[in-house]
C-alpha cells in the first residue's frame, strides 16, 4: 500500500500527479488522471506484444481499445461514488478516448495490408453500386434496316446471298483467351431514331490489359467492316448489337477475331457528353477545315457551341462528340470516312485519359460519383475488383493503339448498296493477336 499525503489523503506521495504541480488542472481532471495512475498500478500494460499477422493486429488493437473503453467506465464509475458530476464526462476524457480511436483507425487502415485491403474493397463495392448492371441475356433480336449510302443508286452492288467468301477456322465458342491478360469491350451507342429501340454501336474497343508486358491496349474496331453476324446476314459490325444486344455482339466479335470478351461498358452518346462535360473538357487540336465544318453543319448539335477554331483548345461534351462523329473531312494526318472517325474517337479517348491522370484522389472519387451511374456493364463485382487492382498495378500511364482493319489488310466496295470495308481476316487476327498477346502469343490455330 502506497503512502499517502499527509495534505491530501487521496494522492500518494509517489504520485506523478503532485496537487502542487498541477495547479492548472481543475480539480475533476485532476481526479482523473490520479485515477488512470490507479488502474494503471492495479493492472499493468504488457510492454511487449509480438504479432504474426493482420488478423493479430487487428485482434490486439480491438483489445486494447476495448481495455480503453473499459477503463474510461472504470474511471467514471469511481468518480461518481467520489461524487464526481455525473453525467457530464470530462473534457480529457473525450480527449484521450478520441485520440486513442483515431490512432486505432489510422494504425488499422493505412499502415497494414489488412486494413489497406479493407478499404480498396469498400471504394470498389461502392463504385460498382454506383454503375448498371446488365447482362444482356433477356434481349430481345429486332430487325435492321441496311445502311445504305444515299448516292449509291448507281454504285455496284455485289450479290446478296454470299457477298464475301470467309477464309477462316475461327468459332467464337473458341476464341482465344490467355493468363494475365484481360479483354473489356468499350461501346459507345448512338439511338438517334431508334425509338425505345437499341442504337447501334458506333465506337467499339476492346480495351485490354496485360500484365504480361505491363501494358494498357485500346484497338478500335470500324463500325463498317463487313463481317460475319451468326445466324444473321453478313453486315457492318455496328449492326450486331442492334439485332441482337450484347449476346450477338460477343458471338460476332469473338467469331471472327478469335478473341474472347471478358465484359463490356457501354455509355450513350449523350452521357458520352455528360462525362466529358464533368471533367471539364477535353483538350483538342482541330485542322482549320474540321473547325469550319463542325461550325457549318449539325455535328456539333447545339449551334450555340458552334464555334470551335483551328488549333489546339479545350472542347466540351456537346463539341466532342461532334468531332468524334466527322466522317467526311480529313483529319490532320489525311485520315478519312471511317478511319478518320475511329482515329477521332482514339483521340478524345486518350485526351480523357489525360485529363483523369492529371486529377488529385479526391478529385476523381467526386468525380466518379457522378460519372459511374452513366455505365452500364455486365462485370461482376468480384470481377470488377480484380480488374480495379489489375489497372493500378499497372500504372496506366500510356495507352497503345491499334485499328482494325490495319493498313492493306482490306478492300473497299459495297454490299447491298452498304459502303463497307472487306477485311482479309486471317491478316487482320493475326495482327490483332500479335498486339493484344504479344508475338509469343501469336494465333496457333
Amino acid at each position: 500500500m502506497k503512502k499517502q499525503n499527509q495534505n491530501n489523503p487521496d494522492v500518494s506521495e509517489e504520485s506523478t500527479f503532485d496537487k502542487g504541480k498541477t495547479d492548472k488542472l481543475s480539480e475533476e481532471e485532476f481526479d482523473y488522471m490520479q485515477f488512470i495512475e490507479e488502474l494503471m498500478a492495479e493492472e499493468p500494460i504488457e510492454k511487449e506484444i509480438v504479432i504474426n499477422n493482420d488478423e493479430e493486429i487487428f485482434d490486439n488493437l480491438n483489445k486494447s481499445l476495448g481495455r480503453q473503453v473499459l477503463t474510461e467506465m472504470e474511471i467514471q464509475s469511481k468518480m461518481d461514488q467520489k461524487g464526481g458530476k455525473k453525467g457530464k464526462p470530462s473534457k480529457m476524457k473525450y480527449t484521450l478516448a478520441g485520440v486513442g480511436t483515431l490512432l486505432f483507425i489510422f494504425v488499422f487502415l493505412f499502415l497494414t495490408p489488412l486494413g489497406r485491403n479493407f478499404l480498396w474493397q469498400t471504394a470498389a463495392n461502392y463504385a460498382y453500386g454506383k454503375m448498371n448492371y446488365d447482362d444482356g441475356l433477356n434481349v430481345v433480336a429486332q430487325e435492321v434496316v441496311d445502311d445504305v449510302e444515299e448516292d449509291s443508286t448507281e454504285l455496284p452492288v455485289k450479290p446478296t446471298e454470299t457477298p464475301v467468301q470467309w477464309d477462316t477456322n475461327t468459332t467464337d465458342e473458341s476464341a482465344r483467351i490467355e493468363e494475365g491478360i484481360t479483354n473489356i469491350l468499350l461501346l459507345g451507342e448512338e439511338a438517334i431514331d431508334s425509338g425505345n429501340g437499341r442504337g447501334r454501336t458506333d465506337i467499339m474497343m476492346i480495351a485490354t490489359m496485360n500484365t504480361i508486358d505491363k501494358s494498357f491496349k485500346l484497338t478500335s474496331l470500324m463500325r463498317d467492316m463487313l463481317v460475319q453476324i451468326p445466324d444473321n446476314k453478313d453486315n457492318k459490325l455496328n449492326a450486331a448489337y442492334e439485332i441482337g444486344g450484347i449476346p450477338l455482339l460477343y458471338k460476332t466479335i469473338e467469331l471472327n477475331f478469335d478473341v474472347k470478351l471478358d465484359g463490356y461498358v457501354l455509355v450513350g452518346f449523350d452521357d458520352f457528353e455528360n462525362v466529358i462535360n464533368k471533367l471539364g473538357g477535353v483538350k483538342i487540336t482541330l485542322t482549320d477545315e474540321e473547325a469550319n465544318y463542325l461550325n457549318t453543319t449539325n455535328y456539333i448539335s447545339k449551334p450555340e457551341f458552334r464555334n470551335v477554331v483551328g488549333g489546339s483548345q479545350v472542347l466540351n461534351g456537346n463539341q466532342a462528340l461532334g468531332y468524334c462523329r466527322v466522317r467526311y473531312v480529313a483529319t490532320g494526318d489525311d485520315q478519312i470516312n471511317d478511319f478518320g472517325r475511329t482515329s477521332r474517337q482514339r483521340i478524345v479517348l486518350n485526351a480523357i485519359f489525360d485529363q483523369y491522370k492529371s486529377k488529385s484522389m479526391p478529385e476523381l472519387v467526386l468525380l466518379m460519383n457522378d460519372i459511374l451511374p452513366l455505365i452500364t456493364t455486365d462485370i461482376k463485382q468480384d470481377d470488377f475488383e480484380t480488374y480495379l487492382r489489375t489497372a493500378m498495378s499497372l500504372g496506366l500511364t500510356e495507352i497503345q493503339n491499334l485499328r482494325l482493319p490495319a493498313d492493306h489488310t482490306f478492300d473497299e466496295g459495297y454490299v447491298r448498296k452498304m459502303s463497307v470495308l472487306i477485311p482479309d481476316l486471317q491478316e487482320n487476327v493475326k495482327i490483332l493477336h500479335e498486339f493484344i498477346f504479344g508475338k509469343k502469343y501469336i494465333s496457333n490455330k
